[in-house]
């Protein structure tokens, strides 16, 4: 998602009185923040002026990689790690959908619920002919697997009346045909849903988003050699250290934009997190994700994703450095703005993010 470059803000005891974490494509919640206690800093560090190294080897299972990144106190700091081939061959192939395939499963399901409607129209129709008095006078002929007609045949004497109850007949056939075809198109469409959702996708009504839960739990233990990684050479580093170091590691990952569709695969401008690693490159979101699925190894500690128009930041479950922070449900946490060039610390986003903060124009979802 793009992003606007602006001033960031530390926020000061921001506070929000929910009664339950809200899912993606719920209400958005109001909020309250003091203005007192904003701190404007100006346009943040750039590191876009001096690219760190990163480095990438293959081997036959595994990409090497070397990241270098610089923290928030202008230091150098280096780690290397490997990512199996395998596994992020099974991130890519686990998240999104080729239309074709789509389609060919929507046409097999079709298929064989039109052939259950022909077969199901028949017994309808062969009861109503039976229970009428002039069924002697009206036959089915099986035209094909798939069709059949109705036929009357009845004496001068009697055609009117035999008419009339061919007609009704018929005009039940066509009433209850439609009610098939609606329960189809109804199926047609949940099946649909349910296919593209077991692609990495959910629905919100009609709209379609990435399943950031989903993905996050996924592809956790994919990326842990990266968070082993830096776990073992900061080992000596607090908590908030540690997340300073990893936040400052995410922003410096290249920024670019996904494309809606990759090779013919819908992926709505998503990479999944092995793929920001090996290739240095994502956006808000994808960044937001590979952050979370890193952390959630680290600490069990609570963890949001914060989603504004275009844009996504996060939110880890500790008091923010500064001391002041944002609460939800009684929970304090650190908002940290992920997508980078510019090193923006724990505890302060954009004004961009903050403004929609302030408006109570946001969503958020919890990662377990």
């Amino acid at each position: 998602m793009k992003t606007p470059r602006l001033s960031f803000l530390a926020i000061s005891s921001v506070l929000v009185s929910l009664t339950a974490f809200l899912y993606f494509g719920g209400e958005n919640a109001p909020l309250s923040v003091r203005h007192s206690g904003l701190l404007q800093l100006g346009q943040g560090q750039s590191s876009s002026g001096q690219r760190i190294a990163f480095d990438r080897n293959e081997t036959s299972g595994a990409y090497e990689l070397t990241y270098g990144w610089k923290d928030f106190k202008g230091e150098l700091n280096t780690v290397s790690f490997s990512l199996s081939k395998q596994q992020l061959a099974e991130a890519e192939a686990e998240f999104g959908y080729y239309p074709d395939e789509l389609a060919k499963h929507l046409e097999e399901s079709l298929a064989a619920m039109r052939e259950e409607m022909m077969s199901h129209l028949e017994r309808f129709t062969s009861q109503q002919v039976l229970m009428s008095k002039y069924s002697r006078y009206i036959t089915m002929d099986k035209v094909s697997p798939k069709d059949f007609n109705l036929k009357i045949s009845a004496p001068a004497s009697l055609s009117k009346e035999a008419k009339a109850e061919f007609d009704r007949i018929m005009s039940e056939i066509t009433t209850e045909q439609e009610a098939c075809l609606q329960r189809i198109e109804k199926e047609q469409e949940r099946k649909k849903k349910e296919f593209i959702e077991s692609r990495g996708f959910r629905f919100t009504g009609d709209a379609m988003s990435v399943n950031y839960r989903r993905i996050v739990n996924n592809n956790r233990p994919r990326v842990e050699p990266a968070l082993a990684a830096m776990r073992d050479k900061f080992r000596k580093k607090s908590l908030r250290q540690f997340l300073a170091l990893m936040l400052a590691f995410i922003q410096e990952i290249r920024y670019g934009l996904p494309p809606l569709e990759e090779k013919n695969k819908v992926i709505l401008e998503f990479w999944v997190p092995p793929k920001v690693l090996v290739s240095n490159f994502g956006d808000c979101d994808s960044k937001g994700v590979t952050f979370a699925s890193m952390w959630t190894n680290f600490k069990n500690y609570p963890f949001i994703l914060i989603k504004i128009p275009k844009h996504l930041f996060v939110g880890v479950g500790i008091p923010s450095i500064s001391g002041q922070g944002f609460t939800i449900n009684g929970i304090r946490y650190t908002l940290c703005e992920v997508t980078g060039p510019d090193l923006i610390p724990p505890g302060m986003i954009t004004q961009y993010s903050l403004l929609y903060l302030q408006g109570g124009n946001y969503r958020y979802e919890l990662i377990n």
